[in-house]
């Protein structure tokens, strides 16, 4: 084998491996900065989840019923005194004709 021909084939398999070697580290890279992207979308998840779980919580009928009551201090939940009771004569009927008048009512 001539000289000329041997650097030929050092050249062209140099050549190629120069190149495979730098789509293997453009792999790596590429994988590396996919880890770092989907690293990103999970802690952007977890404050999306976070902050929706605050919103929830700010709009809840309890937080609602606070700043109300906080606001305005004449305000106040219904006790037993201000519930009107009424009273009515006891009428005793049948369960059977109770389940009657319910369905030709209905």
């Amino acid at each position: 084998m001539s000289l000329k021909v041997y650097f030929k084939i050092a050249a062209s398999t140099t050549i190629i491996a120069l190149l495979y070697i730098h789509m293997q580290m453009k792999i790596f890279e590429l994988s590396y900065n996919g880890k770092d992207k989907e690293k990103i979308i999970h802690e952007l998840n977890d404050s999306n989840g976070a902050l929706s779980h605050q919103i929830l919580t700010l709009k809840s009928a309890n937080n609602l019923g606070n700043q109300l009551l906080d606001r305005d201090n004449s305000l106040k939940f219904m006790d037993n005194e201000r519930v009107m009771k009424v009273v009515t004569s006891a009428k005793v009927e049948k369960p059977v004709w109770n389940f009657f008048s319910f369905l030709i009512r209905g």
